[in-house]
């Protein structure tokens, strides 16, 4: 113990050459919209332009990392994590404004940057308003609702790969979104996103904000502790209703139980623990092989266990 204490000071020190925050032994359930999760080391960069320093220094030290973004999509193990957490700081002036197109730092928050949007009269992305998360997340797995997807939009992204440890600019015919996924590798880190928005009347968009609100209050456990849709939709299927159907709703494991507002969200309702929710996800999957012959693919960001 005193040994591993005595590493966590020495690296402390040295990260004091970056313009970064170091929070040792962080609960991940402080972090994350489940509020579950073990302790992680956890670094957040001040300045994105030092990513590619950092990186480089936990690698010469051979420390293994991942990036944290919001924390909005994302179950964490209740063993935490022997990597470093690396999260990026919001950016004072993260939007910035060019006629229709827009370039948005990828540690803003998604439904604050589709408000900005709106008042500058730049529309399309209405129904992204009310998706938890950072923008830089819904572009890495090309976030979407009511018929819109950030993809659509996408006319630039700078991007820190992790493979080459340089931070390239990419134009959309290099990326590839597709429903729920992109080409991004794991450890590419979103920068900043630049897309190109629809030009409307600022009482339009929020008319059409207003809607996607009011079916997202319907039909979603909004009040509570989650981290949206746990499961992707199988092409030709509904997962909500698929678990709906077989009267899943309202089953517990622990403190975890599915939402009775929309089957395919596990709500944290009662101090319920990683291991708890993998139970019940592991009920859903597998009475939705047995009775559909469909094989659920997680939506939800699993760290399961370190690198």
């Amino acid at each position: 113990m005193t040994g591993a204490m005595n590493n966590r000071a020495r690296l402390a020190k040295e990260l004091e050459a970056f313009p970064v925050r170091w929070k040792p032994g962080q609960r991940m359930s402080e972090l994350t919209s489940l509020a579950v999760g073990g302790p992680a080391d956890v670094v957040v960069i001040e300045d994105p332009q030092c990513l590619p320093d950092v990186v480089h220094f936990f690698r010469s030290k051979g420390i293994p990392w991942r990036l944290l973004g919001g924390g909005s999509n994302l179950l964490v193990r209740d063993e935490g994590l022997r990597s470093i957490a690396l999260q990026l700081a919001p950016e004072r002036n993260g939007v910035l404004f060019d006629g229709p197109r827009v370039e948005i730092s990828a540690a803003a928050s998604l439904g604050t940057a589709v408000t900005r949007c709106a008042k500058n009269n730049l529309g399309g992305i209405a129904g992204l308003v009310g998706v938890p998360g950072t923008v830089g997340g819904a572009l890495h797995m090309n976030a979407g609702a009511y018929g819109t997807q950030i993809g659509e939009f996408v006319k630039a992204v700078k991007v820190f790969r992790g493979s080459t440890g340089e931070i390239e600019v990419l134009k959309p015919e290099g990326i590839r979104f597709e429903y729920r996924q992109t080409s991004f590798a794991a450890d590419d880190i979103m920068l900043s996103v630049t897309l190109e928005l629809i030009e409307r009347p600022y009482e339009r968009i929020v008319e059409r904000i207003k809607q996607c609100n009011q079916k997202r209050r319907a039909s979603q456990p909004i009040s509570e502790k989650s981290a949206g849709c746990i499961f992707k939709n199988p092409p030709g299927y509904s997962t909500g209703k698929m678990i709906d159907d077989l009267g899943m709703k309202g089953m517990r494991m622990g403190g975890a139980m599915i939402s009775d507002r929309h089957a395919n969200f596990i709500v944290n309702r009662q101090g319920a623990t990683a291991s708890d929710i993998f139970r019940l996800m592991d009920v859903m999957r597998e009475r939705v092989g047995k009775s559909f012959g469909v094989e659920l693919e997680e939506e939800v960001i699993v760290w399961r266990e370190s690198p």
